[in-house]
């Protein structure tokens, strides 16, 4: 790319918005330096010069603000690829942090919570209770009216998974071991969501170029298409690299897999094939001999599946037996795959556990037969595998609902299906939620739909809904129980959206920082916009050093607030920056948010550090104010409002935490 070109773009870690003229440049910058046609960085498809394409960003701009003008952060994406996740990724993300944060404070006592209604007045939303009224007591000791809470959210569903899960989050061109997958084919789709690659992996056992494998052992993708004659499919073959990842010490990432696609996808090659790769390499690599215990919801299906590999494991002077409820495939060294029912699944020492079709499997089957049976194992797996159905019993859904909150670092989530919003009738969202498209399965999805549209009930579908179990099937839509959590937000993601502003183009009238723990600092600014409101913007620094560096370059003439555990320390001397300590709690800051947004004073530049914590926030009544019952980070929302504190007034002298003197 020219030289001249690039200069004219706006400096890597520039504060400008994402908007208008600058974008303009950003757009001929790519345009000029790309090979038409090229992959959409979202769905992997091709985007021509012809078609509405945008300048989309690998790590979103909400979640990395400091990529946003850093070319080497930009992609092709077609435009309706890019609507789909680009405004809404920094509430998503904050609404799910808040959600799990909130989950994690457990409660014996059931909560009470007040009806609320909502209505719109000139297309702002207000709010009205009709039961238990909830007030706020001021600093001062004064009653003030209840906080804006428009409703509550349950536990993070499908549709409101943690945005590190969304496809649109990865950058596999970042793994050696994933690189050549990071173009989706034309006919594939990527999963809807999937665990992000663990900070310790180094490598996968199933990528062709592993050099960890022992002597004479090949990864498992070469493997199959070399040993098996078998071509895994791209959603195959991303499936096993990503369950197969391991760290420096060869031991593998996770211990658990939950996958779960529509019907007829191909999730029975992925478990035939893992299961034969790992008898064949097991001992040599994992230095124990392997036992595969498969069980699932239909016995008949399962023995399917190994009767696919029967043959090929005899021609390898492997033993196969054939007879019910004995059925087997053991190697010379005694490594053996075992099908069994649901409650014979106990007593072995497993090391690949398969769990097929889970939507029919009872929990104990997996939790008090085969995990336990995993102990003392030598990376041992755990595979669970199911298409949604209407009458799952909790194994599965406990399972997604687990996954999808990120719950456990050791589980590897892949989940590909629509949104029960989506419009069932839609062709795209039949291709979006399948995994492998073709001609064939078009039409064999049209065919089912105008069935269920019919009325028609279909056997397969074992559900007396017929376009219920045509969602769950074919669009892998899973109804998965919601438990209500503890408190209510602060303020809903829409609302506080409309609060956004740009801010003056001038010097802030203050400036405030805290920080939070060793998880990051928060340097806000506020502008007094002279019509009773305050504007804050909040940056991000990873450390006190960064942010005293931050601060000086702004050239605030003012001391600057900071918390009263910051204000002796050496980096504001260094940075020749003039500080005065601030103390108040916590729940203080929270409670003055609150009388903010209900006076309507408050407003904010949109800042993904500040929109996170503010809808993160959940509260419940306290005798003596709010009490807050999320855990996370805070710091952003201290200092905005010290900031704002001092920027509505004019100031002759700090004299406490909300309470300054104003000039006459």
């Amino acid at each position: 790319m020219p030289k001249g070109r690039a200069a004219s773009l706006p400096a890597k870690g520039s504060t400008i918005a994402w908007r208008g003229a600058a974008v303009a440049k950003a757009r001929a910058y790519m345009k000029g330096g790309t090979s038409w046609p090229t992959p959409c960085g979202q769905c992997g498809r091709g985007v021509s010069l012809d078609q509405d394409w945008v300048v989309g960003h690998i790590k979103a701009r909400a979640t990395h603000p400091q990529l946003t003008w850093d070319a080497a952060n930009w992609r092709i994406e077609h435009r309706k690829c890019s609507d789909r996740t680009g405004q809404s990724v920094v509430i998503e993300k904050a609404k799910i942090a808040g959600a799990r944060q909130a989950h994690a404070q457990t409660s014996s006592r059931p909560s009470s919570r007040p009806t609320v209604t909502t209505t719109t007045t000139n297309g702002r939303a207000t709010h009205a209770k009709t039961s238990e009224r909830e007030e706020f007591p001021s600093s001062e000791g004064s009653r003030q009216a209840p906080p804006l809470l428009l409703h509550t959210y349950d536990e993070p569903s499908p549709d409101e998974a943690n945005v590190a899960l969304l496809w649109d989050s990865h950058d596999l061109s970042a793994y050696a071991w994933l690189q050549d997958l990071a173009v989706v084919p034309e006919n594939a789709s990527p999963p809807r969501y999937m665990t992000p690659v663990p900070h310790d992996a180094v490598c996968s056992y199933g990528w062709e170029g592993c050099e960890h494998m022992p002597p004479g052992g090949l990864p498992l993708t070469p493997w199959a298409r070399d040993r098996m004659d078998v071509a895994l499919r791209w959603w195959q073959d991303l499936s096993l690299r990503r369950q197969l990842e391991h760290r420096a010490d060869g031991s593998l990432c996770f211990r658990k897999k939950v996958e779960s696609g529509p019907r007829r996808a191909g999730k029975s090659v992925g478990l035939r094939t893992c299961a034969l790769w790992r008898m064949e390499h097991g001992e040599a690599l994992f230095g124990e001999v392997q036992t595969v215990i498969h069980t699932g919801s239909d016995m008949a299906i399962c023995r399917e599946i190994q009767r696919a590999a029967r043959p090929w494991a005899g021609g390898q002077g492997w033993t196969v037996a054939k007879g019910m409820g004995t059925e087997m495939i053991e190697t010379p060294g005694g490594d053996r795959w075992l099908v069994r029912s649901q409650e014979a699944v106990y007593g072995y020492d497993v090391t690949l556990g398969l769990g097929d079709e889970c939507w029919n499997v009872k929990p104990d089957t997996i939790n008090e037969g085969l995990e336990p049976s995993m102990l003392e194992r030598r990376n041992p797996q755990m595979i669970l595998t199911s298409t949604a159905h209407r009458r799952a019993t909790s194994l599965m859904r406990a399972e997604l609902t687990s996954a999808l909150g990120m719950h456990d670092a050791r589980t590897l989530l892949l989940l590909w299906g629509a949104s029960k919003d989506d419009d069932p009738g839609d062709p795209d969202i039949w291709r979006r939620a399948s995994p492998h498209w073709t001609e064939e399965r078009r039409q064999m999805i049209a065919a089912k739909y105008e069935a269920a549209l019919a009325g028609e009930e279909d056997p397969e579908f074992d559900d007396p809904d017929p376009m219920r179990g045509f969602q769950a099937q074919y669009l892998n839509v899973w109804s998965i129980a919601e438990p209500r959590l503890i408190g209510n937000p602060v303020i809903d993601a829409d609302p506080w959206a409309a609060l956004g502003v740009d801010t003056p183009a001038r010097p802030a009238d203050s400036v405030a920082v805290e920080a939070w723990f060793s998880d990051g600092v928060a340097v806000a600014r506020a502008w007094n916009l002279g019509n009773g409101k305050v504007v804050v913007s909040v940056h991000d620094s990873p450390d006190l050093e960064a942010a005293a560096d931050y601060v000086a370059t702004l050239g605030h003439r003012k001391p600057v607030l900071v918390g009263q555990t910051l204000a002796d320390n050496a980096a504001w001397k260094r940075a020749k920056v003039r500080v005065s300590g601030v103390g108040t709690a916590s729940r203080t800051s929270v409670g003055e948010l609150m009388r903010a947004l209900q006076a309507d004073t408050l407003r904010h530049d949109r800042t993904p550090l500040l929109t996170e914590q503010v809808l993160a926030i959940r509260t419940s009544r306290g005798v003596d104010g709010p009490r807050i019952r999320s855990t996370g980070r805070l710091d952003a929302v201290k200092a905005a409002m010290w900031a704002a504190q001092e920027a509505s007034v004019k100031v002759t002298r700090y004299v406490g935490p909300s309470r300054f003197r104003r000039t006459s």
